[in-house]
């Protein structure tokens, strides 16, 4: 008697064997031969069985860290696609920046190229200036001296300052010119109106405290305070003069009536000198 089994699992390689039975062999030898087979393909197949759920475990984390970092990605995708749009905005707001920067430049150098042409023309006038100045100095010193006492002590510390010929120049010529240019403003100022101050006059009959109305620099009438001592004042080289003019008293007098708005004004004959 012969006895054939075989075993096969599915997808698995097909596991056989062959068991030969003699008729002389027990039936019980038969029962353990194939008892112990089943053992063995039953031992074989759960090892199968954990491999594959090992492997299907190992696949499903694969596939689980796949899909994690695909997510990762299309995440980091988005954060750098906001951030390149961002750097865009910012690129191009500096591009602006720069544009206006550069048109400021543009400006600036235009500007200062201006400004050095100028300072060239100053500089030029300066030294034009420099061999003048000194010429103009000497005409005002000069002029100087046919300035009236208030206006002289009104321009006494710009005065000052010209300096004299032959004396050490220590000031630049823009300052000298500014003391020159002063001195000329006041005496332009005295020059431009009536001006009345109380003074001591000094005559060959005596001095007396009187009034002066100086018109401008170019003559003065003076009074003492009762009207007995009246006359004229004109400048000179050798500075202001002053003369007694006795019978043009009613005259001089009425002309300080007038500008203290004592009475109205009108028509008032009065004697000038002129040198």
């Amino acid at each position: 008697m012969r006895i054939s089994v075989e075993f096969g699992f599915g997808a698995f390689p097909a596991l056989g064997f062959s068991v030969k039975i003699g008729k002389s062999l027990p039936s019980r030898l038969l029962k353990a031969a194939i008892s112990f087979c089943c053992i063995q393909v039953a031992a074989l197949y759960a090892q199968t069985l954990d491999e594959a759920r090992n492997l299907v475990s190992e696949w499903v984390g694969v596939e689980k860290m796949i899909s994690e970092e695909k997510a990762d990605w299309q995440a980091g995708q988005a954060i750098i696609k906001d951030m390149i749009a961002l750097l865009e905005t910012e690129k191009a707001s500096l591009m602006e920046k720069i544009r206006i920067a550069e048109e400021g430049l543009s400006e600036s150098d235009k500007r200062r190229e201006e400004l050095l042409n100028e300072s060239d023309e100053y500089r030029a006038a300066v030294d034009v200036l420099g061999d003048k100045i000194g010429m103009v100095e000497k005409r005002v010193i000069a002029l100087h001296s046919q300035f009236p006492v208030p206006l002289q002590e009104e321009v006494s510390t710009l005065f000052a300052r010209i300096p004299r010929e032959g004396e050490e120049v220590r000031l630049s010529v823009s300052q000298r010119l500014q003391s020159v240019i002063a001195v000329l403003s006041q005496a332009d100022k005295f020059n431009s109106g009536v001006q009345f101050v109380s003074d001591i006059q000094k005559l060959n009959s005596g001095q007396s405290e009187v009034d002066v109305l100086y018109f401008g620099l170019a003559g003065a009438f003076f009074k003492n305070r009762e009207g007995t001592y009246v006359g004229i004042g004109f400048p000179s080289s050798n500075g202001w003069q002053w003369e007694e003019v006795p019978e043009s008293g009613d005259g001089i007098v009425k002309l300080f009536s007038v500008y203290a708005g004592e009475m109205q004004a009108e028509f008032v004959e009065l004697p000038v000198k002129i040198n």
